[in-house]
């Protein structure tokens, strides 16, 4: 599991890249990144806010993003965001699918690891969609399903990352 969240952090990192080339991608880069190296339950309650749709839901920075950002990091986003000329729907569906790979197990038993997949699936088809090439998954060659129940080891995958 933990590859294969990585494999959706590298998608992800190729669509901002290839959307969004000016931009500078790395708060949100390192805060995915934070993903394959911690429990994904704590990992998804600090990267939430990360996503445009819930950062924008909060009308100021307050006690609710204490324990994601700082508040420093809050304005940065929003200025992030607030900079993107068009897309922000995608922009916040591919933000989305890390968070969705950290909550498709949350309180369950991996299985077959197939709702894994699905997801994997629906976030090539935005990077095919838009003419993105699809990352290099033999990078990911280290990462078995037999590790942890399925879970795979921890592991930095920022050494995969193609924007930090």
């Amino acid at each position: 599991m933990n590859g294969r969240m990585a494999y959706v952090i590298m998608c992800t990192e190729a669509f901002l890249k290839n959307t969004y080339p000016h931009h500078n991608w790395t708060i949100i880069s390192e805060a995915m990144w934070k993903a394959t190296k911690m429990n994904w339950a704590d990992w998804s309650s600090l990267y939430a806010g990360y996503i445009p749709h819930v950062l924008f839901s909060y009308k100021e920075y307050g006690s609710d993003l204490i324990e994601s950002f700082s508040e420093e990091v809050y304005k940065e986003l929003i200025n992030l965001y607030t900079s993107i000329p068009f897309g922000m729907d995608r922009l916040d569906s591919i933000l989305n699918k890390p968070h969705e790979m950290a909550m498709v197990y949350e309180g369950t038993s991996i299985g077959d690891g197939r709702e894994s997949i699905e997801l994997i699936e629906e976030t090539e088809k935005i990077l095919i969609d838009n003419h993105i090439p699809l990352p290099d998954s033999t990078r990911l060659s280290f990462a078995n399903f037999t590790q942890k129940h399925g879970w795979g080891d921890d592991f930095d995958g920022s050494f995969l990352s193609i924007i930090l």
